[in-house]
């Protein structure tokens, strides 16, 4: 079960911040801004990662890992890890906003998280 860890701490991670969706955050009916706000970013991280792994700046305890390793070595849990974290990032953000905007208004908007009214 130890080899399980990292993949429950992101699980975790995910189903305490999904409900956040049902509070205005809207970011999964918006997959292609997620996917914008989310990939370039974790992209820029993954081959970081892989530089120090390749370089041996850092390593990852096998017992709490899968042993799947994905190109440039990088392991299946630290893959997700820089997609899991972000996008509970968003969720978390957007829905603080969705509340403040609500607070400030007195009332429950339609205008999803995130966006500038003009």
């Amino acid at each position: 079960m130890e080899q399980f860890e990292y993949l429950l701490v992101l699980a975790g991670c995910l189903a305490i911040t999904a409900p956040l969706e049902f509070f205005g955050a809207r970011v999964y009916r918006r997959p292609v801004r997620l996917a914008r706000a989310v990939l370039p970013v974790a992209a820029v991280f993954l081959v970081w990662d892989a530089i120090a792994i390749a370089n041996r700046v850092w390593s990852y305890n096998p017992e709490h890992m899968t042993g799947v390793r994905l190109p440039l070595a990088i392991p299946l849990e630290e893959f997700l890890f820089f997609l899991v974290i972000p996008v509970c990032a968003v969720l978390t953000y957007s829905c603080v906003q969705a509340m403040l905007r609500r607070l400030r208004t007195g009332r429950r908007t339609q205008e999803p998280a995130g966006e500038v009214r003009s």
